[in-house]
């Protein structure tokens, strides 16, 4: 929660669902792309642990239809952000530079 924070902070004014207000490259920007996502998606996945647990449990199935809950989460995550870039790279030649530069969409060294 702490990345997500600071993402927070770095964006500012900046953040918005519905406009566009510019590019920021600094504060945990300057290493991913989509901190915040991450960093949501992480807690999100700790947190559903003692579900995860509880489900496994009751029933196989059970545990398995709670992951597969928690994945299809961390997917609309992962779509909303492919979305984001690929609308930012519509409106924005700034975004193209800023991607080049900052590599990693999710995780550094990863993807």
């Amino acid at each position: 929660m702490l990345v997500y924070a600071w993402a927070t902070v770095a964006l500012a004014w900046k953040s918005s669902n519905l406009t566009h207000r510019g590019i920021i490259g600094h504060g945990p920007y300057r290493f991913v792309r989509h901190p915040a996502y991450v960093s949501k998606n992480i807690a999100w996945w700790i947190g559903s642990i003692p579900w995860f647990t509880e489900a496994f449990a009751k029933s196989w199935m059970g545990g398995v239809q709670a992951i597969a809950s928690m994945t299809g989460w961390s997917m609309i995550y992962m779509l909303r952000a492919l979305t984001e870039e690929h609308h930012l790279r519509r409106v924005d030649g700034d975004y193209a530079a800023y991607a080049s530069g900052v590599r990693w969409r999710f995780i550094p060294g990863v993807v």
